[in-house]
């Protein structure tokens, strides 16, 4: 199934659900990737197999992969909104627009694991 970041309720579930599929099929289709192993080194900042091995067992990515992808799509987001090219200045919007989304839901994730954490301490305490 191709996921396109246009469908926004399809985006916004699947970026809930800590998936990066959608960030990694979203850059495949504006030519800024090319394959999973140089999603995992590039943009995850991890060996090759990394990508392909959470996918296959149906992981999702470390928080310090997720870390990793937010800073990169930050900062050349940011470089290329300055850019004097329309081209960069697009290619910067996109990535910025996906730093956000992204961002959200690892602080979302990270909410949500410590409200788990302190409802299991407040059963332990009881």
């Amino acid at each position: 199934m191709r996921i396109y970041i246009d469908g926004v309720k399809e985006h916004t579930e699947l970026m809930n659900n800590d998936n990066i599929d959608l960030v990694f099929e979203h850059l495949k289709r504006i030519g800024q990737c090319e394959s999973r192993s140089a999603f995992s080194r590039e943009w995850l900042g991890r060996e090759e197999s990394y990508y392909r091995g959470i996918q296959a067992r149906g992981h999702k990515a470390s928080v310090e992969a997720q870390v990793n992808l937010v800073a990169k799509l930050r900062s050349l987001g940011m470089k290329f909104t300055r850019s004097e090219f329309p081209l960069l200045i697009k290619l910067g919007d996109i990535y910025l627009r996906l730093y956000g989304e992204c961002l959200d839901a690892l602080l979302n994730s990270a909410q949500s694991d410590a409200m788990n954490s302190d409802c299991a301490d407040d059963r332990v305490q009881r």
